[in-house]
């Protein structure tokens, strides 16, 4: 009997210890990779998925996936978009529209936002998590560019 109690605690720390582990900075559902191959396994029965499917955020405070991306997107390519922009035209600027949500068909007309911008964008800003907050306010200034992020 004592043994049965034992396996059923053993069993119930490890099922609740992975939330532990949602607020760190890995990647979707936990896995520390961003290789997108990495996540092509089906992992809807898993503990993790059930887990945060069902509850959420799983107690992590402001956690903004989308926001966390971006940023980490600006902090890698930082200097092939700052490039680009000047230029108003580019891969990295068509990467970065398709993640600020921008329809297709408006994906030049963002980059060429950016070129006008550039100065207040680019040279004034300290950090990542400031340029974006200044991109945000410019799309939501220019709603013809259909950008949803």
């Amino acid at each position: 009997m004592r043994w049965k109690i034992v396996l059923l605690l053993a069993i119930g720390i490890s099922l609740c210890s992975e939330t532990l582990w949602a607020c760190h900075k890995g990647g979707p559902m936990g896995f520390a990779t961003n290789d997108p191959g990495g996540f092509s396994l089906d992992i809807t029965l898993s503990p993790t998925f059930t887990g945060a499917s069902t509850q959420g955020t799983s107690g992590c405070k402001d956690w903004d996936y989308a926001k966390h991306q971006r940023i980490q997107y600006l902090e890698t390519q930082w200097t092939f978009l700052s490039e680009e922009a000047s230029q108003g035209k580019g891969e990295n600027l068509i990467a970065l529209a398709q993640m600020m949500g921008c329809a297709k068909e408006r994906q030049a007309q963002f980059a060429v936002l950016l070129r006008h911008h550039y100065f207040s964008l680019f040279k004034n800003t300290d950090t990542r998590s400031k340029f974006l907050l200044k991109l945000e306010t410019l799309l939501t200034q220019n709603p013809s560019l259909s950008c949803s992020g």
